[in-house]
């Protein structure tokens, strides 16, 4: 993992394969995800699928799902 530091600030570089796989994570939770259901939470859909595709820790979905919406919010402007 690359980090610059620049004064007080540290950002991490992105590499284009982990945009690439944060947003085939993020299409497999839009094709599973169920809003309305209790039972089908963004949790479960990790355990159920993603896992089992691309094997990493809970913490790492979430992270990779962040990475996904702001790669989303950075193609649309």
């Amino acid at each position: 993992m690359n980090v610059k530091k620049c004064g007080l600030i540290i950002f991490r570089i992105m590499y284009k394969n982990t945009i690439h796989r944060a947003i085939k994570v993020a299409e497999i939770v839009n094709e599973h995800y169920e809003p309305e259901r209790l039972d089908r939470c963004k949790l479960w859909v990790y355990r159920n699928y993603v896992n089992k595709i691309y094997p990493m820790s809970e913490r790492t979905f979430f992270r990779m799902l962040k990475i996904a919406k702001q790669h989303d919010k950075k193609a649309k402007q």
